[in-house]
């Protein structure tokens, strides 16, 4: 099973994801990006200075393979 690495960009600041995840496909990857991002905003409300945080997910070879807005993850999300 592929491991993806979720780091999270704000701006020029990268906070890396030493840990990443076993997960079964990209798609799968992409639905815990929007549940981090749920969970770190929900116990935060989004600050417009901040709205520009992504998941950069990374497969295990280090390419960058899907990008998640935390604005667009959090707005799917508090619709489902």
């Amino acid at each position: 099973m592929p491991r993806y690495f979720f780091h999270v960009r704000d701006g020029e600041a990268v906070q890396a994801d030493p840990e990443g995840a076993d997960l079964p496909d990209i798609e799968a990857a992409r639905k815990a990006a929007v549940e981090r991002a749920y969970a770190i905003w929900s116990a935060r409300p989004p600050d417009p200075e901040h709205n520009g945080q992504v998941f950069e997910i990374v497969d295990d070879t280090g390419e960058m393979v899907l990008e998640v807005a935390f604005s667009e993850a959090f707005a799917e999300r508090a619709v489902t």
